[in-house]
């Protein structure tokens, strides 16, 4: 009377197996949400270290210049040598945006040929240590008493340098979300003539 049929026994494992799948599922879902923050946690740290290094030799090699010279030079995309520089814009970066309309760097990198290298590139002997950059960037400049111009620029310092002066920016897009415009969707980073550090102007998330 109180036994139990085959037929109970076969449910009752067939209930257990739909439990355990269940669990499995679970945790595996859990698993590959965590290395999915993981894995844009790692493509973050080697693009703001791509950024930190092109930004240290950008400053390098301009100092150096200066030494030469006794002046900076703009570093653009565009080949525009004007002191103080034009204004900031997508198309003055190196690489230049992959899209018309959106400056994204996002999942793949960009190549850098040769070739493509802006005039102020080879002015002050910059070679970029990897053919391919995640990170874009652009150094702009001017003489004592010139009021930078732009957006990044005017940030950057009180009052405007009564010396020589560059920034170099780099933007990145470290949380690799296409879409957006300049430079909502990238981390702009800064360094500039008269200090080592680098500062953050936009988060870009």
């Amino acid at each position: 009377m109180y036994g139990v049929t085959k037929r109970q026994l076969r449910s009752r494992a067939r209930g257990t197996t739909l439990v355990e799948l269940m669990i499995v599922v679970v945790i595996l879902g859990i698993l590959a949400a965590i290395a999915t923050v993981g894995y844009k946690r790692y493509i973050g740290r080697a693009r703001l270290s791509e950024a930190n290094a092109m930004l240290a030799e950008l400053s390098a090699k301009e100092q150096l210049y200066f030494m030469d010279v006794g002046a900076y030079v703009p570093a653009r995309a565009d080949n525009n040598l004007t002191q103080p520089s034009p204004d900031e814009s997508a198309s003055a970066f190196i690489p230049v945006s992959p899209t018309a309309a959106d400056f994204e760097s996002a999942r793949t990198p960009h190549t850098v040929s040769t070739p493509s290298f802006p005039v102020a590139w080879s002015l002050i002997g910059l070679r970029p240590r990897w053919t391919q950059l995640y990170c874009t960037y652009l150094v702009n400049a001017g003489g004592a008493g010139q009021a930078p111009s732009g957006p990044i620029g005017s940030q950057l310092w009180a009052t405007t340098p009564l010396v020589p002066w560059f920034y170099a920016v780099a933007a990145c897009n470290l949380n690799t979300t296409d879409g957006g415009s300049f430079p909502d969707n990238v981390t702009l980073l800064v360094l500039t003539y008269d200090s080592p550090a680098l500062r953050t102007l936009n988060d870009g998330h």
